[in-house]
């Protein structure tokens, strides 16, 4: 799946596990599906990402205690789950 969004949230995703996973063990799997959407173009698969991304960050929900970065992965994560919805 080829999206900037997709792009940048995969970027980001490896740094902030690292830097926030001891808090957040949640973002092991936000870093996985990441880069399972990155790497698909099958659209029923990337539905189902997108279902488990919203269940595993309760809907984007970004907690009080991270980073810009951080917010910037949600972000960019949540923009391109709204742009596959429009599609």
């Amino acid at each position: 799946m080829t999206n900037r969004n997709i792009e940048k949230a995969a970027q980001l995703a490896p740094i902030v596990e690292r830097v926030h996973g001891a808090h957040h063990p949640e973002l092991s799997r936000v870093r996985q599906i990441t880069d399972e959407l990155q790497d698909s173009a099958n659209a029923p698969h990337v539905s189902g990402l997108f279902h488990e991304l919203r269940t595993v960050t309760d809907n984007y929900a970004i907690p009080k205690d991270v980073c810009e970065a951080f917010e910037a992965t949600y972000h960019a994560l949540e923009r391109a789950d709204r742009q596959h919805e429009a599609a």
